[in-house]
């Protein structure tokens, strides 16, 4: 009998769901294409089936293994599994600018590129995996360096997230010069996601400054679920933040992270882009991005009608699943007022590709169709998505 498309997708979403991983602290191998690195992973006493998971991201100079002790209350408080990769070195300068601005001055020194072409995706990845960890209770931290990397992954991944914990970080330490438009034009992706931004009041090293003006951005734009907490007489390194298990600090953060789950089926997304690599929001996407940056507001407004609104791409993709729709039915999809009639048809190949790359039930797609943005003019796209012509079939 041949498993059809719709069927595929529910046998992967219910795949290893009724046992707890092995409570105990080890070091795997997480790989990255033909990079690799380690990985701390501590699994609590109190982890039941389809934990949460805590990745938490390191500083400049440090390692997962020097980090995990300071989270390792809240991982037994909570039951959640903690994660705690090792950076390492970057190839490419982008990423290195990216994360530490002019500031990179050792560029020889491991880093987080900020991108979710990095280590705390794959990551994320692996605790789905391996640990059958909840993807609808993933939650992300870092500290200095991991806190810079930790707003920058925030930004472009945050449907993946329940929640993010940026410690002593920064959008970018381009900021000590001015505005950084470009990332900063990202800081509204964040606006759906919870955030607890902790940093001290006396770090000189990354100034209080850098978080104090993204909190008071988002609050303006009407952020419903932000905490922000400067320690008076905190300074740059963790133990300063008086961040102990027994302390005030963790308590708050452990009671807030306590019921943190994400939503995994949204019918209304707003995302922006600076390339292909994070064009994707829940079931939208864009590709062909202009550098200086794209957006699209897209609505479900009916089982088989969307309406979008895109600029600064070339493309917008959908990706379907026969959760609202069966196979072959017609669906309308209006974008910047142009209406086009797609047809669903489920692939099994779809289901596997986007399973694959994302093991994550809710961004697992049984059809992908694409459209053209109208009055885009034709751009490079930098990434290589899951679709196929197949999958796609405009009437």
């Amino acid at each position: 009998m041949r498993l059809g498309a719709a069927n595929l997708r529910r046998a992967l979403r219910r795949l290893g769901t009724d046992r707890a991983p092995v409570p105990g602290t080890s070091t795997v191998e997480l790989r990255l294409g033909a990079r690799t690195t380690t990985m701390v992973v501590h699994v609590p006493e109190s982890a039941g089936p389809r934990p949460p998971a805590l990745i938490v991201l390191h500083g400049a100079a440090n390692t997962g293994a020097r980090m995990l002790p300071s989270f390792v209350g809240i991982s037994e408080r909570l039951g959640m599994v903690l994660l705690c990769p090792d950076a390492q070195l970057l190839d490419d300068v982008v990423g290195k600018l990216d994360v530490s601005g002019v500031f990179a001055k050792h560029f020889r020194h491991p880093r987080w590129s900020g991108r979710d072409d990095d280590f705390p995706v794959a990551a994320l990845r692996w605790a789905l995996e391996h640990l059958d960890a909840d993807p609808d209770r993933i939650v992300l931290a870092g500290v200095s360096m991991g806190g810079l990397a930790c707003w920058n992954l925030a930004m472009r991944g945050w449907p993946r997230l329940a929640a993010a914990v940026p410690i002593n970080g920064a959008l970018s330490m381009w900021e000590a010069f001015g505005s950084d438009r470009r990332t900063r034009f990202l800081l509204d992706n964040v606006l759906p996601l919870p955030l607890f931004v902790i940093h001290g009041a006396q770090d000189k090293r990354i100034p209080p400054q850098f978080d104090r003006t993204s909190v008071t951005q988002l609050r303006e734009a009407g952020h419903q679920a932000l905490t922000y907490v400067e320690v008076p007489d905190g300074d740059h390194p963790l133990g300063s933040l008086h961040f102990e298990d027994d302390g005030e600090l963790v308590a708050s953060l452990s009671a807030w992270l306590r019921d943190r789950r994400r939503e995994p089926d949204v019918a209304r997304v707003r995302h922006r882009a600076l390339d292909d690599r994070h064009g994707r929001a829940h079931w939208v996407a864009l590709s062909g991005v202009d550098p200086a940056g794209a957006e699209v507001t897209a609505e479900r407004t009916d089982d088989d009608a969307y309406d979008l609104r895109a600029e600064g791409a070339e493309q917008v993709r959908l990706y379907l699943t026969s959760d609202r729709l069966d196979a072959g039915q017609q669906v309308r999809v209006v974008v910047n007022g142009e209406t086009s009639t797609v047809r669903f048809r489920p692939s099994v190949d779809t289901v596997f590709r986007t399973h694959r790359r994302h093991w994550d039930p809710a961004l697992t797609a049984e059809a992908v169709v694409t459209l053209d943005v109208p009055g885009s003019p034709p751009r490079p796209r930098d990434d290589p998505e899951e679709e196929s012509p197949s999958d796609a079939d405009t009437i």
